[in-house]
């Protein structure tokens, strides 16, 4: 027993270790990509991340190549990857464009993986030759209203578009899951704002170029105009959808402050509340502020934008609510000025708002953003010039008057004296300039005095002390320095500018406290250094400096030089020139000194020539600059003194007291010497620095001293290592050169360029420099001077012909130097691969050791492949070039001991093969090299640059197509046969199938094509087995196709259900064959025994919105629902909802697609075809508008777009006050619809509102309902009617109307009802005015006319009146009601504000009635000829005309009981026989139908219920045969079915009761 259960314990034990598997497998690194996007040919630095982080990894780095027939990523190794990196980072360089990339992890041995990390892509706008990706539109902003189109080019037949949305997590997917692919072109749009990159992907593994789109939504953008409102003006409002597309309705409200939530609540303006089909709106009659802003929607549901930015329109009259005062009340505001904006009104919350219109944007903000709010005032100034709009807003929502404020910039006062310096006792005028100007100022004069602190007292001038109107102030007597001051003031309260800068008014005159004295006493120079003295009755002192340049610059000395007690020591490395004066503790000025700091004089040493001839005389010129005369020169020899690398300047013997000329002339110098001059001011004891040396050059070596230089060649190159070597009695030597450049000279040491070792200096230069060099010795020597230019060497290149060997032919080599020049003799070489060095040596060919004269060489009997070189060589000693660029001759003959053999031995390669080149024979190690030729130049590679190398093998793969010459070189230096490779893109078939829907049993062919077309291929069939676990598909051969076919096309016969084909294509006897085809189908309708769809509703047509329903059976568990639309196949998770073998889905827009089943075992449903057609809208008019009480209604139903098929509905649209809307009930007898779009309602007495919809097929689709139209009645009823107060219907704007509901009701609602061209739009009193229970109060700002009604909650609606509220000044005072006959009626005419007039003329029908000095119009019994038009006219001016309707009374008459009594049976049996006799005529006629809407007789004027009733009067005959006889005995009785009642109620009591009959005729079939 122990036994066994260890052994099961062991078991269990092994089991868990073998479940465990590989943990590394589970693991999922995560790659990063750095940067996202690229510049060409930039580097990228992958990093792999293995989480949870642990050491030992190494990491493999893959470039991710898309594989779109398997719809996944291929990895292909990184070259230089083989054998994974221990560091987590790896760089990829010069990569240009788009690419992806990847990495796993390993490690232990044997070593285990991880998964592969998703793959990261890095950006390039840069397209690629295979593959291109462009965007259409091509513009900078694009938008979620545009359609785009992005589409793929290059050679590949097969693409796909992706997109990259960095989300959370981020999003990858392809076109077919947001849009719509057609071939090469990805088709999309969105309603939303988004930003992704998006990239097209190959059939042949190529990227495209990335493109980044960001779709923006649109955006509503409201005008309004005016902007300053004149009482009263009518505003038109604009708006507008950036970018500019079609179909949109408009919204247009007020803004009104909500300070509760700091923001605005948007009020829909009167009768727009469903919007307006143009994009501009007028409001009338405004007077106050007021803001507005706009939206737009469109759609079915209606997307809306937002709302736009909120524009005002200002106006400068308060509203009695708000207003707004700002202080200071001064006509001209200035920066520096605190000003006061103070809200008053009927609010106890405020705040103040600016709106400022610059240039690029305008910008509104509210107090605390630039001022300080305090209770209603808001308190601001400001730093800069600006002009803005103010304005108050309160807690209730009201805008005061807006101010237009302009804070202008605080001037400037400009003082400005003449003259500067003053004639001691002359006067001085000052004059003070307003910058910038403007009339109205007043000006103020001081003298400004200094204090010690660098600050002025100012007092006022004599005079000065009270404002003067002029700009200038005259001084008199004036003496001695002084500094003066002024500033302006301008309106009421006075606002005064700044001091303006003192300035200053000369004088050279001495003050008896103050006096500035200066050392030196003569020209003052940027070497001196200068001391001011003060002196005086002060024991404090300021020395202070004025410098006339752009800008006037008044500083201390404590700034510019040194104040030690009174004295002031400064010196200047510059010209300058300024005034300088002494300020004292007390406040005096000293005399102004002017003082000009001048440049050092610079001498200028020029030669009369460098080069002379031996013992040639030698003139020496010394210019001062900048020129000046009194100047002596004195004439030196620079003598070199290498202990200090400098010189020092000897006097020449014949210059001690110098020479009043600036030349002297040098005679008999045979060797190389420099010299140098100075100059001195006569009578001042002044000299100038010396001037730079110069050099005049000999070559004529000194006893003393010896130049030689070293290769002693005619030409030297920079290529040459140059020696220079001194020689002479000294031990110590310097060697120096000079370059000349341009205006300059360059003097330096062989230190600074070479090497100078002892006596001699050795250089060499990668330049072309021109110089003189020489030596300067320690005894102070100078040598010969040699003049060298270095220049390049020649490059000699080689050219071989012919380029491709017959074996044993002769090889011609060219060496052509260059720049050509004579005299060179040409070397000839073999290039021997040198793998140690991975470079070649060059061994001489035999028998030529000593190069040849020509340039031409000739190699006989060349076998194999080979490397050649030349260069060139000259001179004595000889000078080489460097080697030619070695150049090769192939042979495709093997090398007995190097050989070259490609894997696959196939006539094409392709760039999804793995190509071996294999190198054999008798050495050990080798190197692969290939060559290809682009444009201009050949580029020569190793493997290990495009492949891997492992012993003698490189194995590579290309991922585009190539041409290259490949050979291999030995350790030995054998060369092997050269093998010419290229390597071709992959080709992907085209299937196509034959018919696309199959008629059962039917024959399909298959027709595979590949571009290009060559010989030898062999075409493989294939069926498309889906693969639920891939969601993708299985290949099987078909059972005929094993060996393939030489035709392109294949014949299926007996072929009954769905199915899916492929195609690949290969070579004869090669192991090579294209990818797979796109799969296509052939449909079917049958269903399969084991797959079968079915959808739901069965029904012609499906619309819009309809739920459809897709169902898989079968003999399968697990199913999936595809479909394909213009080419592009999706499954239902893409645009529905899978559910077990259910598929729901509903569009939005029309479309027509295949869909079918796919089961888990691999079969094909039959296939349905559906398309979705738009659901209808619906247009129901309503005629007439305004009932005569009794009257017939028509309703019209239109259905948009028009088809054929549809039954309507008709409803009465009943209000619900609970949702704020209407429930619709079914008008009587209209349960099964009509085939008419119209319908007559008769006798319809009261206001109303209808509506319908339509229905389809079976199961029926039902529409939506229309939009309610109402049909409005005077008549009112007791459940529910209206009256006005005031009871006219005219009234002027801004005048308070209220509506007063009443009857059986608790709640409410008031509606509107406005005509707008064809249409008419209605909206309830919470839009317009103010509800509260059963009253409605509103007011106008303009012109109004409308159609009012009340609704209960009940569902009844009142008596409709119609009400005028207009802008003119004269209305007509008439009732709103009817008028019942013989009742009393009185009209009069009222101006605004005035109760009653006289002399009034009326007018009815636009006759005149009455025109004397009453005020009214009395008619005391109302007949119906008094019914129409009135209006009245006073002073000139007419009022609008008023409708007065006239009710009759129904009178009661006592004869008509007796005589109906004894008419009625007679006049029943009359209506029985012509019923008869009519269906007997029918059935003579043969089968008919017969329908019609019968309208009833006209009833009597005495009926008291005549307006309580609705009568509809229909009588139906079904189908009635053909009959020769009249009610044969075995006929089926007529049953006549006459139904009396109220329609939608119990009573024909009710007072509103509508009254239907109906005769039904049942007999037939």
């Amino acid at each position: 027993m122990g036994r066994t259960l260890l052994c099961v314990l062991g078991v269990v034990f092994l089991g868990v270790l073998l479940c465990r598997g590989n943990p590394s497998a589970k693991t999922r690194p995560v790659l990063t990509v750095s940067p996202s996007w690229l510049s060409p040919g930039a580097s990228v630095t992958l990093s792999c991340e293995v989480k949870p982080s642990s050491a030992g990894w190494r990491f493999y780095w893959y470039k991710a190549v898309p594989e779109l027939y398997q719809n996944k990523y291929k990895y292909l190794l990184v070259p230089g990857s083989d054998e994974g990196t221990k560091d987590n980072y790896y760089k990829i360089n010069d990569q240009k464009h788009t690419a992806g990339y990847a990495c796993r992890a390993g490690r232990g041995n044997p070593e285990l993986f991880t998964q592969f990390s998703e793959p990261k892509f890095v950006w390039s706008a840069v397209s690629h030759s295979a593959a291109s990706l462009t965007l259409t539109p091509k513009k900078i902003k694009h938008y979620t209203v545009d359609e785009i189109r992005l589409t793929c080019s290059g050679p590949s037949i097969l693409w796909k578009v992706r997109r990259f949305r960095q989300y959370y997590p981020s999003d990858i997917s392809d076109c077919s899951v947001w849009g719509k692919m057609t071939g090469r072109t990805c088709t999309f749009s969105s309603r939303w704002y988004q930003k992704a990159v998006f990239w097209c992907e190959s059939g042949s593994g190529k990227f495209s170029n990335a493109v980044n789109v960001t779709l923006h939504a649109p955006r509503a953008v409201l005008t309004v105009s005016p902007s300053w409102l004149s009482p009263k003006a009518s505003i038109t409002l604009s708006c507008r959808v950036e970018p500019p597309s079609t179909l949109w309705r408009f919204y247009w409200y007020k803004a009104v402050p909500d300070q509760s939530k700091y923001s605005y609540r948007y009020d829909p303006l009167h009768g727009t509340r469903k919007g307006t089909t143009k994009n501009s709106y007028v409001t009338q009659g405004e007077k106050h502020t007021a803001g507005y802003a706009c939206r737009a929607g469109r759609g079915n549901p209606e997307i809306f934008t937002d709302y736009s930015k909120i524009t005002l329109s200002w106006s400068a009259d308060t509203h009695p609510a708000a207003s707004l005062t700002v202080s200071p009340a001064r006509e001209k505001l200035f920066t520096g000025d605190k000003i006061q904006l103070k809200c008053s009104g009927s609010s106890g919350v405020w705040r103040v708002r600016r709106f400022r219109q610059s240039s690029y944007n305008s910008d509104v903000s509210d107090c605390f953003s630039w001022g300080t709010m305090s209770g209603s005032s808001c308190t601001f100034s400001s730093r800069w010039q600006l002009t803005a709009v103010y304005w108050c807003e309160s807690g209730s929502g009201r805008l005061s008057n807006a101010i237009n404020i302009t804070i202008h910039a605080t001037p400037k006062a400009v003082l400005t004296v003449s003259p500067q310096w003053a004639s001691p006792g002359s006067s001085v005028t000052l004059s003070c300039e307003v910058k910038p100007s403007s009339p109205g100022w007043r000006f103020y004069w001081y003298k400004a005095v200094p204090e010690l602190s660098n600050t002025y007292k100012y007092y006022s001038l004599p005079q000065g002390t009270h404002e003067t109107p002029r700009d200038s102030y005259v001084v008199h007597d004036q003496k001695h320095t002084s500094r003066y001051a002024c500033r302006a003031g301008w309106g009421v309260p006075q606002f005064f500018t700044n001091y303006s800068e003192p300035k200053i008014v000369w004088s050279a005159d001495s003050h008896p406290a103050a006096a500035l004295t200066v050392s030196p006493d003569r020209d003052i120079y940027t070497v001196d250094e200068v001391q001011l003295t003060c002196t005086g009755s002060s024991g404090d002192w300021k020395v202070r400096r004025f410098r006339p340049y752009y800008q006037s610059d008044v500083s201390d000395c404590s700034i510019w030089g040194k104040m030690n007690g009174s004295s002031c020591t400064f010196s200047s490395p510059q010209y300058h020139k300024g005034v300088y004066w002494c300020e004292s503790g007390s406040g005096e000025l000293s005399n102004a000194v002017n003082v000009t700091v001048n440049n050092t004089p610079k001498p200028v040493l020029t030669v009369s020539t460098s080069w002379p001839s031996p013992g040639a005389l030698v003139t020496l010129s010394c210019n001062i600059k900048p020129s000046s005369a009194e100047w002596r020169f004195y004439w030196y020899k620079a003598v070199p003194d290498t202990s200090q690398n400098n010189y020092r300047y000897k006097l020449l013997s014949d210059s001690v007291d110098g020479t009043a000329l600036g030349s002297h002339v040098v005679h008999g110098e045979t060797h190389t010497v420099v010299y140098a001059c100075r100059a001195r001011r006569e009578k001042k004891q002044y000299f100038t620095e010396y001037s730079e040396p110069n050099f005049v050059w000999s070559a004529d070596s000194h006893p003393a001293a010896s130049l030689t230089v070293s290769p002693a060649r005619e030409k030297l190159y920079i290529v040459d290592d140059i020696q220079l070597k001194c020689t002479g009695s000294s031990a110590d030597w310097r060697v120096k050169r000079v370059r000349q450049s341009y205006d300059q000279s360059d003097v330096s040491d062989c230190s600074s360029w070479g090497t100078m070792t002892g006596s001699s200096c050795t250089f060499s230069s990668p330049q072309y420099p021109r110089a003189v060099y020489w030596c300067e010795s320690g005894s102070g020597e100078f040598s010969n001077a040699v003049n060298i230019t270095l220049i390049h060497p020649p490059q000699p290149t080689l050219f071989v012909s012919p380029s491709w060997l017959s074996p044993g032919a002769s090889v011609t080599l060219s060496c052509e130097v260059k720049p050509s020049s004579a005299g060179w003799r040409f070397y000839w070489y073999k290039a021997v691969p040198d793998l140690s060095q991975n470079n070649y040596t060059y061994d001489p060919l035999p028998d030529i050791t000593g190069g040849t004269v020509e340039n031409v060489y000739i190699v006989y009997g060349q076998k194999h492949t080979a490397g050649f070189s030349c260069r060139g060589g000259k001179g004595n000693p000889e000078l080489f070039t460097e080697y030619s660029e070695p150049r090769f001759v192939w042979s495709a003959d093997s090398h007995p001991a190097a050989s070259l053999t490609v894997s696959p031995n196939r006539k094409k390669l392709y760039i999804v093969d793995d190509i071996q080149l294999k190198c054999t024979g008798s050495s050990a190690d080798w190197r692969v090299r290939r060559i290809r030729q682009s444009y201009n130049h050949s580029d020569v590679s190793d493997c290990s640059s495009w492949g891997t190398m492992t012993g003698s093998s490189c194995s590579f793969s290309s991922l585009q197509y190539s041409v290259a010459l490949y050979w291999c070189e030995s350790e030995s230096g054998e060369f092997s046969n050269a093998v010419n490779i290229t390597v071709h893109l992959v080709q992907t078939p085209r299937l196509t199938v034959s018919p696309l829907w199959l008629s059962p049993g039917a024959v399909v062919t298959l027709r595979c094509e590949v571009e290009p077309q060559s010989a030898g291929r062999r075409f493989y069939w294939y069926k498309a087995v889906p693969d639920l676990s891939q969601i993708k598909f299985r290949y099987n051969l078909l059972p005929a196709s094993v060996d393939g076919t030489v035709e392109n096309s294949f014949v299926i016969h007996k072929q009954k259900h769905t199915a899916g084909y492929a195609c690949i294509a290969g070579w004869e006897n090669v192991e090579y064959s294209t990818n797979y085809s796109e799969p296509q189908f052939v449909w079917s309708a049958d269903a399969h025994p084991a797959a079968s769809l079915t959808m739901s509703p069965v029904r012609e047509k499906l619309f819009t919105f309809d739920e459809v329903h897709l169902h898989c059976t079968g003999s399968s568990a697990d199913w999936r629902v595809m479909r394909i639309a213009e080419s592009s196949y999706s499954n239902c998770s893409v645009w529905g909802t899978m559910t077990g073998s259910l598929c729901t889905f509903s569009s939005r827009w029309l479309h027509k697609a295949v869909y079918w089943c796919e089961s888990g075992s691999g079969e094909f449903s039959n296939a349905v075809n559906i398309s979705i057609h738009l659901a209808p809208l619906l247009h129901l008019t309503v005629s007439p508008s305004w009932l005569i009480p009794g009257a017939s209604v028509n309703l019209s139903c239109e259905v948009d777009p028009p088809s054929e098929g549809w039954m309507f509905y008709w409803y009465e649209a009943v209000p619900d006050l609970s949702r704020n809307d209407y429930r619709y009930e079914l008008l009587p007898d209209n349960v099964n619809g009509t085939k008419q779009d119209s319908l007559v309602i008769h006798g319809q007495n009261h206001t109303a509102g209808y509506a319908c919809r339509v229905g389809y097929g079976n199961p029926e689709f039902l529409s939506r309902y229309s939009e309610p139209k109402f049909v409005c009645s005077p008549a009112s009823r007791p459940a529910a009617s209206l009256s006005v107060s005031p009871d006219r219907e005219q009234h002027f704007t801004s005048e308070s109307v209220t509506l007063n509901c009443g009857g059986n009701s608790a709640e409410w609602r008031v509606k509107v009802m406005r005509e707008s061209g064809s249409s008419s739009f209605t909206d309830s009193c919470s839009a317009w005015g103010a509800m509260n229970g059963s009253l409605c109060a509103f007011s106008s700002p303009q012109y109004y006319k409308a159609a009012f009604w009340c609704e209960s909650e009940s569902g009844e609606l009142s008596n409709a009146v119609n009400i005028t509220v207009q802008d003119e000044g004269l209305l007509l005072v008439s009732p709103v009601h009817p008028v019942t006959e013989g009742a009393s009626v009185t009209l009069s005419c009222r101006l605004r504000g005035e109760n009653k007039l006289s002399d009034v003329i009326f007018y009815h029908n636009d006759k005149l009635i009455q025109n004397d000095s009453r005020g009214e119009l009395k008619i005391s019994a109302v007949s119906q000829s008094d019914e129409g038009f009135y209006k009245c006219e006073h002073s000139g001016e007419v009022s609008p005309q008023s409708w007065m309707a006239v009710k009759a009374v129904l009178k009661k008459s006592s004869s008509s009981f007796p005589v109906m009594w004894a008419v009625g049976p007679l006049c029943g049996i009359v209506l029985l026989l012509l019923l008869l006799l009519l269906i007997r005529f029918i059935r003579l006629k043969g089968t008919s139908y017969f329908y019609d809407l019968v309208r009833p007789t006209k009833e009597p004027e005495n009926d008291p219920k005549k307006d309580q009733s609705i009568s509809y009067s229909l009588l139906n005959f079904k189908n009635t045969g053909n009959m020769r006889h009249y009610l044969e005995p075995d006929d089926s009785p007529v049953n006549s079915d006459v139904r009396v009642g109220a329609a939608g109620r119990s009573s024909l009591a009710a007072s509103d009761a509508a009254v239907y009959s109906e005769v039904k005729s049942t007999s037939g079939y």
